[in-house]
């Protein structure tokens, strides 16, 4: 049976037109999946692994998990009547699954069900054990509903086993894609279908399987009986005086062996479609063998909105019970063969007489007979007839040979086609009335009360297109679409309620409203900031592609410091840090941000408060790296300490005994330190690690340091590893020859182009580490790059640290000889102090991008504005060393550039080498110099992990909400 295509428009398919996600109606796009539902989203099940998104409020990644404890508590509608789930639904089998929800912009939102994946992603893949099941008890759901028909002497269990669906919908740039190619939008996975059913009539049918045998046995007796030659068998005795004619008797015993052989264990169909378990009276139909898929992968690629149940179904499973049955008679005229041992022919020669009794009795097991093996004889005569019988013993010991061409005729007609057809007809006679017959009466009421009770689709879409928006800034019309990899519907006439399996759905292309008119939000993270220290307002909502105004103001509503102007992206958002001065009177004060269009203003509270009440006094301390030679220096980064209380940081090996002299550093008021730490020359390679104590006796922190051989590799050589590009600004199509240094040698690098956010570009290169730590290989830019900077990123196959570098891929090279020019604000600068980079000389509109060259990283592309000027915020961090330091401004569209350089030196106190002072560096200016870096638009090229992971500790204190920002 093949099941037509249903069309995808709500309106065609006759589908409920709910929206399928509507938790976030004022947004412009949106996403939900979850594992279970009920009604299409109208009850959200939370333990039934659910999670949503809304592109503005809450644009996510954001995760659901299942939990099988609560969901059973959870409490489900049908019609008038609320149950709990676990009364009509089993998760005990369900697998590790969980629900992965986004919404990143008006017109892309990606929603997904399935199986949790180690690294905390969702997958569709995964063996069909891994999901698991859900059992739907359809006998308790009919009862509940008022469904009659079935009772206990009809069935006593039925059961729906559904294997955990999963889904997946992905929706860019305002089009709701189809990942797999075949089943119409987005993709589905079910893992099996199967509806057991247990019968008091099919334990009854196993007891006429038995009765069956009975019968067999009997008809084998009397063919047997009746086509035997006993003059012929008698005959062979008649030389030996004195002896009587004997008696011949048959006796056939196959009846337990039949039974078995069909009782035994399960039976299933040729068409898979039915399996029969006549030893505990149990039926499993294979509904997922109901369909045929016109595309490869069965089940998994069928058209929308295939229904399982139609007025085909009963037809087709009672003709494979007749079907079944057949087989039953095939196994059971196979095992008459197989058991003719257990047809035994008994033949006695007695007789009695005043002086002795003649008592010799043999039996023939009748296949070994005609097969040439035969048992001596029993002798149990006495008296003056023991001579009479010894000689009757010696004779029948001879003549078996002679037995073969007597038994044979009736051996042949008991497996040949002749007896084959009086069993066949006789089988068939008995199983029609007391199997097929029962067994199709029983299933009729079945299917009669599941179409009633219950709707099943597999990949069971809706979708609601063409909705007109009604703002005048909403990008395209409205669509909504839901895919649920098994859908099922209770009192599906009526639509009483749903359950669904495997969901995944999402909205786009909505408007902000309906309004037409802007909704400003605001946030300050850290809601709570020291004198001195700054939190990082963002703004949602304002209008796109405009300008804001933000404003401190103290309790009493004046403002405090400066206006700050902040430019709103192309969906009204900004993010900007709000400092606050360092002598800010204690108490709460309010960020207000003003849209300068329109004048619309959004608040969010600060509090400022004294520097020891915003720690979090739970100590923690990071080493980076936390790998290092004899003789390297190691950063010691600490968070919740005592502020102002001296710390205690040294270096100890596994047994605990101190490596090298103890460094003192005190906290700031931001209760954290920064501080360098060498590893003395002598230091024994091996696992350490860095402690640190304050001297109050307050509780300290440590962490690993794994000291290195310097025998491995060169450490001066092979562990710093950098790359350069020549040259660092090329055509699309064009090659680039990279150069890295500080590998480990003998490793295996892949060198891969990749956009400033990770997405790769191009094919890879694999290139093998020389024994000098270095390497060379060209790479060629694809033709199809768009013009702005790329980054080189290369990777050791061993794990350990790589390196990258930015290149500006241009339209053409050279220009047309303008008299561009640059420079930086400031020709000398400090860790920590904030630099301008400006370019000036290019066309207004054109798009320029920025290179830092000597510690490589990129400024974001920019627009030239009117006068045909660009410039760029960073903070100099210490990715830049002591020294002179490169900037390039490089036009995207013609090629030609313009360079400038300044340096970087030590500050007062500093020590030498530009690095940290080793007392202790002001952990809250840290995060607003990377902050400051962030809003400034720079793209952070990390040559070392321990640049990223040593700011991510400093910036521990700022909630999920700032870092996302």
């Amino acid at each position: 049976m093949t099941v037509a295509a249903s069309a995808l428009v709500v309106t065609a398919t006759g589908l409920p037109a709910v929206a399928a996600v509507d938790s976030y109606p004022d947004e412009p796009s949106e996403a939900a999946a979850s594992v279970l539902d009920s009604t299409l989203f109208k009850k959200a099940l939370a333990a039934a692994a659910y999670s949503e998104a809304g592109s503005v409020s809450n644009a996510g990644p954001n995760e659901g998990n299942l939990n099988v404890e609560l969901l059973g508590s959870e409490l489900v509608h049908l019609g008038d009547v609320e149950v709990r789930l676990d009364e009509i639904l089993d998760f005990g089998q369900l697998g590790a699954l969980a629900s992965r929800s986004e919404a990143s912009g008006p017109l892309d939102a990606h929603a997904i069900s399935g199986l949790a994946g180690a690294d905390g992603g969702v997958t569709l893949d995964g063996e069909t054990d891994d999901f698991g099941k859900a059992t739907v008890d359809v006998l308790s759901v009919a009862r509940l509903l008022g469904v009659d028909g079935l009772t206990d002497q009809i069935v006593d269990q039925l059961l729906l086993e559904a294997g955990a669906g999963a889904a997946e919908v992905k929706a860019e740039d305002g089009v709701i894609l189809d990942q797999d190619g075949v089943g119409g939008p987005g993709q589905y996975r079910v893992a099996d279908l199967d509806l057991t059913l247990h019968s008091p009539v099919i334990e009854d049918a196993a007891s006429s399987i038995y009765d069956i045998g009975g019968t067999i046995d009997t008809t084998v007796e009397d063919l047997v009986n009746e086509n035997l030659d006993e003059s012929a068998l008698t005959g062979l005795f008649d030389a030996i005086p004195g002896v009587p004619t004997p008696s011949i008797t048959v006796d056939s015993n196959m009846q337990e062996n039949l039974f078995q052989s069909v009782v035994g264990e399960p039976i299933t169909s040729k068409n898979q479609l039915i399996t029969i378990d006549l030893s505990t009276g149990q039926l499993e139909v294979h509904l997922d063998k109901l369909v045929d898929g016109p595309n490869e992968g069965g089940i998994n690629a069928l058209d929308p909105n295939t229904e399982l149940i139609d007025d085909t179904t009963y037809p087709l499973i009672a003709e494979t019970v007749h079907e079944l049955m057949e087989d039953i008679t095939n196994i059971l005229i196979g095992a008459i063969e197989d058991s003719l041992n257990s047809v035994t022919i008994n033949i006695a020669f007695t007789d009695e007489s005043p002086l002795g009794n003649l008592d010799v009795s043999w039996s023939l097991p009748l296949a070994d007979a005609v097969n040439g093996n035969f048992p001596e004889a029993v002798n149990n005569s006495t008296g003056t007839m023991a001579p009479v019988a010894e000689l009757l013993v010696g004779t029948i010991n001879t003549v078996g040979p002679a037995l073969a061409p007597i038994l044979a005729p009736v051996y042949d007609l008991l497996i040949s086609d002749e007896g084959d057809n009086i069993f066949d007809l006789l089988i068939n006679d008995l199983k029609t009335d007391a199997i097929t017959k029962p067994l199709r009466e029983l299933l009729s009421p079945v299917f009669d009360v599941l179409s009633q009770v219950l709707s099943i689709t597999i990949n069971r879409q809706v979708m609601t297109e063409g909705v007109a928006p009604t703002s005048t800034k909403a990008a395209a019309a409205e669509t909504s679409f839901e895919l649920s990899a098994l859908s099922i519907a209770l009192l599906p006439a009526n639509e009483v309620a749903r359950i669904n399996l495997g969901n995944a759905a999402v909205r786009i292309g909505g408007d902000d409203g309906g309004s037409g008119e802007i909704d400003p939000t605001l946030t300050a993270v850290p809601a709570s900031v020291a004198p001195g220290q700054s939190t990082v307002a963002t703004g949602e909502g304002y209008t796109p592609d405009s300008t804001a105004t933000v404003q401190l103001t103290d309790p009493e509503g004046n403002p405090v410091g400066d206006a700050i102007a902040v430019d709103t992206d192309s969906e009204g958002g900004f993010s900007t840090p709000v400092p606050v001065p360092s002598d800010a009177e204690l108490g709460d004060y309010t960020v207000v941000g003003t849209d300068d269009t329109t004048g619309e203003a959004a608040e969010a509270p600060l509090a400022v408060v004294a520097g020891s009440d915003i720690c979090a006094m739970d100590p923690t301390l990071t080493v980076e790296p936390n790998a290092a030679y004899p003789g390297d220096t190691v950063s010691v980064v600490g968070q919740g300490f005592p502020a102002g209380v001296p710390v205690t940081v040294q270096l100890r090996d596994a047994e605990g005994n101190p490596v090298g002299d103890p460094i003192t550093v005190t906290p700031d008021e931001a209760c954290g330190f920064i501080t360098d730490l060498t590893v003395p020359e002598d230091a024994e390679p091996g696992d350490h690690v860095v402690g640190a104590e304050p001297e109050d006796g307050s509780e300290g922190a440590e962490a690993p340091l794994e000291i290195l051989d310097p025998g491995t590799n060169n450490p001066g050589e092979c562990t710093d590893p950098a790359i350069t590009a020549d040259p660092t600004m090329v055509r699309a199509g064009e090659e680039v020859t990279i150069t890295g240094t500080g590998f480990p040698a003998g490793a295996n690098v892949t060198v891969q182009l990749q956009t400033t956010d990770g997405e790769k570009i191009g094919k890879p290169v694999t290139v093998k580490v020389d024994e000098d730590c270095g390497f060379t290989t060209p790479i060629t830019v694809p033709e199809d790059t768009p013009p702005g900077v790329i980054i080189v990123d290369a990777q050791p196959d061993d794990g350990s640290e790589g390196a990258q570098t930015p290149i500006a891929v241009i339209e053409t090279v050279g220009g047309d000889g303008r008299d561009l020019t640059a420079r930086f604000e400031n020709p000398t600068a400090q860790r920590g102090d904030e630099q301008t980079f400006y370019a000036s000389g290019f066309e207004p509109g054109e798009v320029v991008v920025g290179l830092i060259n000597s510690e490589s990283f990129a400024l974001q592309a920019q627009e030239a504005d009117a006068e045909g000027n660009v410039q760029w915020t960073f903070t100099v961090d210490e990715r830049l060393d002591l020294g002179e330091h490169q900037g390039i401004a490089v036009s995207t569209e013609q090629g030609d550039s313009a360079s400038a350089t300044f340096e970087v030196v030590a500050g007062a106190g500093g020590n030498g080498d530009g690095g940290l002072a080793s007392t202790g560096a002001n952990v809250g200016i840290l995060i607003g110099a990377t902050v400051l870096l962030l809003g400034a638009g720079a793209v952070m090229i990390k040559r070392r992990r321990e640049i990223s992971q040593a700011f991510a500790t400093a910036m521990g204190r700022l909630s999920d909400d700032s870092r996302s920002a």
